[in-house]
């Protein structure tokens, strides 16, 4: 008998859930590049999986699992040595497929090979991702107006929070969530909001009684956001820019949300941008901190100072504050919520499709999407 897919089914992504394993078919940033030097090793969690990520004396990044198969010891205390780890705790040595290369305590004695299971890994954007499906990754999805010249922002944010609570934020949240910055981005009134199925995941469409104009921001699956082009805020400057994120899980409770911002703007241009930054632009820690203490009742919005990271810190609080998981079935969604009700619609599908054995839809970055870079 076949299981029913529920929306319950949509936020757990642990190894073996339904959801877990349709996440698991596609690439996934779990790092930020500059933040893994050259000979170190980290423990990183995904989707209630620990695995090992190292960057090889090449350069190169690799993820194998996360403790050496000899004694269970946690490999990212190990050493790097070249592209290859070696377990502090015996020196077994794993390459970057998770082959055991070198077991120094049993040499003269013949023994069967010894294995752990590597990933494949691939750069892109300032972004260290990772597949970790079963059988040959499909292609690394690219974005070729995010390859563009220009500033290009790369930020890592964690929120203790699920990550479909972060991955359904819309248009419609925005009059209310951030009315305080509707000024600055010209807008005003409450937007008109629809959405639809695209070749790629879900295009959501605003319009604002104010404009004629109508803003489209792409949901690619299974957890990707890019908006191409919009006018958002980098630094003091509004610049057209281009956006594109991803919701990563940790594990049900949290999640990291990797961005990546790009203002394709050179010369004196992107000089004016960077010197208008004020010097808590690149520190993002108050972001939870700040956040967390306006949950908490000990300090309101209004009352935040440097307004930097004002519009992330009023997400966190309207996202983290909505509720554990458990408490979705409490919900009362409205017309206004078409983005939501569109993207739980398309994702249970694909995960009845899988749970059943059938034909998944084979997710496509078209001119739809993303037009041609001399338009943008």
């Amino acid at each position: 008998m076949n299981t029913r897919v529920s929306e319950a089914d949509l936020v757990h992504t642990a190894p073996g859930t339904i959801a877990g394993r349709y996440m698991r078919r596609f690439w996934h940033p779990v790092y930020r590049s500059e933040d893994l030097q050259v000979g170190h090793a980290k423990p990183v969690r995904i989707m209630s999986f620990d695995f090992t990520l190292y960057r090889g004396e090449t350069g190169v990044p690799h993820a194998v699992d996360f403790r050496c198969s000899h004694r269970g010891a946690q490999l990212s205390i190990g050493y790097v040595e070249g592209d290859q780890i070696r377990c502090l705790f015996h020196g077994w040595k794993y390459d970057k497929a998770g082959q055991c290369v070198e077991r120094p305590g049993d040499r003269g004695h013949e023994r069967p090979k010894t294995h752990i299971r590597g990933y494949p890994t691939e750069e892109y954007l300032g972004l260290i991702f990772v597949y970790f499906g079963d059988g040959e990754p499909p292609p690394l999805p690219r974005f070729k107006g995010m390859e563009m010249d220009g500033i290009r922002d790369v930020t890592v944010d964690v929120l203790p929070v699920n990550f479909f609570f972060s991955l359904e934020n819309d248009a419609s949240h925005f009059p209310f969530n951030h009315r305080d910055l509707l000024p600055e981005r010209n807008l005003s009134g409450i937007p008109e909001v629809w959405a639809e199925e695209s070749d790629w995941g879900v295009a959501c469409f605003d319009k604002w009684p104010n404009t004629d104009k109508v803003g489209v921001a792409h949901k690619g699956m299974p957890n990707v956001g890019y908006i191409v082009p919009t006018a958002i805020m980098l630094a003091k400057a509004v610049k057209h820019a281009l956006h594109v994120s991803w919701r990563v899980p940790i594990d049900d409770q949290k999640h990291t949300t990797f961005r990546v911002n790009l203002a394709p703007v050179t010369g004196q241009d992107a000089r004016d941008i960077l010197a208008s930054r004020s010097p808590t632009f690149y520190d993002r820690s108050m972001i939870g901190s700040l956040g967390d203490a306006v949950l908490a009742g000990t300090l309101r919005l209004s009352e935040i100072e440097d307004r930097t990271h004002i519009e992330f810190i009023q997400d966190y609080v309207a996202q983290v504050g909505q509720s554990p998981v458990s408490t979705r079935e409490h919900e009362q969604l409205s017309h206004s919520d078409a983005a939501v009700v569109t993207l739980r619609r398309i994702w249970k599908r694909e995960l009845q499709a899988l749970a059943d054995g059938g034909e998944l839809k084979q997710w496509r970055m078209t001119e739809k999407v993303e037009p041609p870079v001399n338009t943008i």
